[in-house]
């Protein structure tokens, strides 16, 4: 376990691996723990780093701050603080939404961006998210926490991580004013007039079934240059645990900057694949198999 001193606040951090960094960020109600599976396979190709959120997990502060800016400004004073000039970032959820603000705000930072199933506007949220924006609901999610474990682990799916306790474990450590506070903020934020200004390679990837995010996220990409969107329509809100060799094959091409071939597997491929310069091949036509 390392720790790194920002804004006063104690962050929580593992680094894994060498080679070209990258960087993954976790979404609502979780910790860098369940991206683990997935670092275990980048970790041989990358030096990987996963973060605790202010707030969340084992990241604590006597002030802390729970918005989506506040979170981008978390990831590029954690950058500064490590010594690290450029990083390619991986976000999940609420992690994505963070990343995809943070490669627009600062692409001299970010050398290529992942979202996994995030939220480009607020509304896209589930309802029931929705309702820890509510003090009420907040303050009582955040006391039960026999529901926020059970609702945790059923939409992490079947994930076949044997350390699955070690989320759930994550998953309740945060307060109600964290859990409002970030709910509120992603419900009240807005990339979609940004797009026009994200200018490094991007892959935007969304599950199917999702029942927290509305995958229909994914259409906002198709008059983004620089994005390749793929759609796994097998997977829920984890596709990194529901379909964990394709996930992986998906993201380990993206970032080792090789052009995505099409393949027989169940992917909706609704963007052109990208060249290793950042730029699209010639133009085909979508492809679902």
């Amino acid at each position: 376990m390392s720790i790194v001193v920002i804004d006063n606040q104690v962050v929580h951090y593992e680094v894994f691996g060498r080679g070209r960094p990258v960087l993954f960020l976790h979404g609502w109600h979780g910790s860098w723990r369940y991206w683990y599976p997935t670092i275990e396979v980048m970790k041989k190709h990358f030096r990987t780093y996963s973060l605790d959120f202010f707030g969340f997990g084992d990241s604590r502060g006597n002030n802390t701050c729970e918005s989506i800016q506040d979170y981008s400004e978390q990831v590029i004073h954690f950058l500064d603080e490590l010594g690290v000039d450029q990083v390619a970032l991986v976000g999940h959820s609420m992690g994505g939404m963070v990343a995809l603000k943070t490669a627009i705000s600062h692409p001299e930072r970010i050398e290529r961006v992942a979202t996994v199933g995030a939220p480009i506007h607020g509304s896209s949220l589930s309802f029931l998210l929705k309702l820890t924006d509510i003090p009420f609901f907040a303050n009582t999610f955040a006391r039960w926490h026999w529901l926020r474990r059970a609702l945790f682990r059923f939409f992490l799916g079947e994930t076949e991580d044997p350390a699955v306790q070690e989320i759930l474990d994550d998953s309740v450590k945060s307060s109600a004013n964290t859990l409002r506070f970030a709910v509120s903020s992603m419900l009240h934020t807005d990339l979609r007039p940004e797009l026009p200004n994200l200018s490094v390679p991007a892959l935007i990837i969304h599950g199917g079934r999702d029942d927290i995010v509305n995958p229909h996220q994914a259409d906002l990409f198709h008059a983004t240059p620089t994005a390749e969107v793929v759609m796994m329509p097998n997977s829920r809100h984890f596709p990194f645990l529901d379909e964990v060799e394709l996930f992986n094959m998906i993201l380990l091409r993206f970032l080792k900057r090789v052009p995505v071939a099409p393949n027989p597997s169940p992917v909706v491929w609704s963007r052109y694949p990208l060249a290793p310069n950042g730029s699209h091949t010639e133009k085909s036509a979508t492809t679902e198999r």
